[in-house]
């Protein structure tokens, strides 16, 4: 499995990240709700996010990467003087692109500059995170691991057994014996239709309705899920 593959538009990505020396990722709830809050504003502009967990020293999210068009939109809505470099890089690459005959160079040159984008947006994500769990718990230096996985998976094999996997991830860890009693992770969000964080209408393209996903998620699909979509080199909490 590539655990640092290339992010391309609209790729289906695992994403997932672990502090530094075993440290604790959140020392409160009103950590996680900041690391979320920081998730919307840097993250969710560019991707579509189908379901997360948020563990002792680590996190999981299931994402779709946005197509050109849609990122380009996103971008257009940044004021110009907040825009990053590589923002203005994309903006001038893509605009270039959609006026003009598509080359192979010129589209093997904007599947570089969104790689790079979507890294940039996470790192700086993690940075903005990092420095206000710094600042609160007088802490200095990097809190998460400088280079971040993230595996890109078919979503006609995979999609319902990643978010298994993502929603069960605290009973694998003998956090809890039963997945629903985990608050930290995006199952209750989504069976109450809460689509503040989740694109709700992108998961049911995978299920027929609620109780389909209720269903799947209180059934046994064997600990293989588990080893199929496992990870090295994780703590276990």
């Amino acid at each position: 499995m590539n655990t640092f593959a290339s992010f391309i538009p609209e790729g289906y990505y695992h994403v997932y990240n672990q502090t530094n020396g075993k440290e604790l990722l959140f020392k409160s709830d009103e950590n996680r709700r900041y690391f979320l809050q920081r998730f919307r504003n840097y993250l969710k502009p560019f991707h579509f996010v189908h379901s997360y967990a948020l563990m002792s020293n680590h996190f999981h999210f299931s994402v779709q990467v946005k197509n050109e068009e849609q990122i380009l939109e996103q971008i257009s809505k940044i004021k110009v003087g907040e825009r990053t470099k590589v923002m203005n890089e994309f903006l001038l690459v893509t605009n270039s692109i959609l006026t003009n005959e598509k080359r192979t160079s010129e589209v093997s040159e904007t599947s570089d500059v969104l790689n790079r984008l979507i890294i940039h947006q996470w790192q700086r994500f993690f940075l903005s995170y990092t420095k206000s769990f710094n600042k609160a718990h007088n802490r200095l230096g990097n809190l998460f691991r400088q280079k971040f996985k993230r595996s890109a998976y078919d979503p006609e094999l995979k999609f319902q057994y990643l978010q298994y996997y993502i929603h069960h991830n605290a009973r694998k860890h003998g956090i809890v014996n039963n997945f629903k009693d985990y608050k930290h992770s995006s199952y209750h969000e989504i069976i109450n239709e809460n689509d503040s964080l989740i694109n709700i209408s992108k998961i049911f393209l995978w299920y027929s309705e609620i109780q389909e996903f209720i269903s799947f998620h209180e059934g046994s699909h064997y600990e293989e899920v588990f080893e199929n979509i496992d990870l090295d080199g994780f703590i276990k909490k």
